[in-house]
Order: structure tokens, then sequence, then C-alpha cells
């Protein structure tokens, strides 16, 4: 018999707000993170993005480095769930930019080996940030209209190719610091005036567009994602949209309103709030406090009916 009751949780990668996830019953996982004091901090209940951002505002210098959840942290969370015939769906940051989904499914697999009987799956979503907190509000809803565990994690895993997101940042000497991001670090070679607007989708990153100003940088963010979904959206009520934002919230504010300027000149009427969300800690910690987004995601369950 399919189980239709389960926890779901994720690594705090996601970037949903405390309030949500109390609401709905979210467990998350906390990855980790040391400014220059080498102090591991754990993302989600430490700090707040707020104070993350603004120290990285006030000391540019201090890049800030962060660490995956190991498989303790998930096993300890799953632990208990799994003997109280609890079942489980954890949701994990793409494997193709961390180690959290493989110590996820490390743990799970040590947890099934004490309780053969448990139901623990685990979702690669090749997502980050407001794209993957998209993903577990599918989840969510998905749990709400009955859908079973095994139902849910197969909807996801078929799901997660249908949605991603545009992003922007203000300065890409984060990006050369890390080292991570592959054919854009070259571009810091050559200017680190430039503001690209970068496609996350699949778990890979590729160069959108490229503007010199900060403004301009905002425009065509919400222009490239607005065209996007014109030309993969038969009605813009299947996708579920979010924006994003690192330090400044007036910045989000002026980015969905700059989003639905752009959704309406290809034709498209924005007629549900947008859930505006501070983006986190371990993109943020690569990206910059001026690191902009927004996300989308083709939706089974109707996104007319969330809750924000």
């Amino acid at each position: 018999m399919e189980r239709t009751g389960f926890h779901i949780l994720s690594d705090s990668c996601c970037d949903l707000p405390k309030d949500y996830c109390q609401e709905h019953g979210i467990g998350i996982i906390p990855l980790y993170v040391a400014f220059g004091d080498g102090v591991y901090r754990r993302d989600f209940y430490d700090f707040t993005y707020h104070d993350f951002y603004q120290r990285m505002r006030d000391n540019p210098g201090d890049f800030p480095k962060t660490s995956l959840p190991g498989i303790e942290d998930y096993a300890k969370v799953f632990r208990p769930l799994a003997a109280a015939g609890e079942g489980i769906l954890c949701l994990c940051m793409a494997s193709t930019m961390s180690g959290s989904f493989n110590s996820a499914r490390l743990a799970a697999e040590e947890v099934r080996e004490e309780y053969p009987e448990a139901e623990i799956a685990v979702v690669d979503t090749q997502a980050l940030t407001l794209f993957q907190g998209l993903l577990v509000r599918e989840a969510v809803r998905l749990r709400e209209r009955g859908k079973s565990l095994a139902e849910t994690a197969s909807i996801l895993e078929a799901s997660k190719g249908e949605g991603g997101a545009f992003f922007t940042i203000g300065d890409l000497s984060y990006l050369n610091k890390g080292g991570r991001i592959g054919g854009l670090v070259k571009l810091a070679a050559v200017s680190l005036g430039i503001k690209p607007v970068i496609l996350f989708r699949n778990g890979a990153i590729s160069l959108s567009a490229i503007t010199r100003k900060r403004k301009k940088s905002l425009a065509e963010l919400a222009r490239q994602a607005a065209s996007f979904l014109r030309k993969s959206a038969g009605r813009l009520e299947e996708y579920q949209l979010q924006v994003g934002f690192g330090l400044s919230r007036e910045d989000g504010e002026e980015l969905l309103h700059a989003f639905g300027e752009a959704l309406g000149a290809v034709g498209f009427s924005l007629d549900r709030e947008l859930p505006l969300t501070q983006i986190g800690t371990l993109v943020g910690a690569h990206n910059g406090p001026d690191l902009m987004g927004i996300a989308f995601l083709k939706s089974v369950a109707n996104p007319g009916d969330s809750v924000l």
C-alpha cells in the first residue's frame, strides 16, 4: 500500500522562508558557512540572510566559505522518522554543484540497514536556491492533493527538467574567487565590470546575456525570463514563478515590477502575487550580495492554489 502521508525534507539551499517551512512542516538540513574567522555556522538556523549579506557588503575581501551537510547530518534526521514508521521525501540541491545529494543517499542507505521497512526517497533536484524551493513547494502541493510518497518522488523526478532560473550578479569577483563556474570565470579576466545574466537548468549554468549597468542587468534579467516563458509556456498559469534578491529587498521589488512589465510585453498577464524571497548563503557566498533571480517551474499541481 502506498503511503500518502510523509515528511518533506530539504537541504537549506532551497532558501524557503522559515514561516513557510513551519506552516507546512518542512524539515531543513543545514549547510554550513564560515567567514575569515573560520567558524562554521548553520545556514537557516544560526544567522539571518540579511546579516550574512551585510557582512559581505561591509567586508568585501572576506569571501565566505560553505560546507555541505554530512552523512550523519541527514541520518540523525532520517533515523527517528524511520523508527516511527514515517515516510521521508528528501530534496537535495543539484549533485553537479554539491555532494549534498550523495550524503543524503548514503544516509538513507545507512538508516535502511537499521530499519529495513523504512520508506525514504532522496531526489537530486538538479536545482539550486529559488528553483529548488519551487520543487519543494510542488512537493507540498502534491502531498496536499493526496499523492503518495512514491508518486510525488516520481512526479518531481519527471518535472525537474521543466524549470530553471535566470540570475544576474553585481560583481564577478565572487565567481572568480570561487573558481566554480567554468567559462564564466574566463569572462572575469576580461572585465569585472560586466553584469552577466545566467541561466541555470538541468544542473548546469550557461551565459544568457551580458550587460554593463545594474539597471540594465535587472531589465535584461526580466526580459530573458519572460521571453523564455513565452517560448516554452502555452499558458502562464501552468508555471510556478518566484523572484529572489540578495541583500536589497528594494532591488527585489524593482525586479518584480520589471518582470511584470516584461511578461506584459510578450503577451502574458500576471494575475497572481509572486513570492519575493531572499536568496540564501550557498548561492550568495559564490555570487555576492547583489545576486538577483527569477525561477520558474511547470507545475502538475495548480500553482494558482498555492500558499505563498
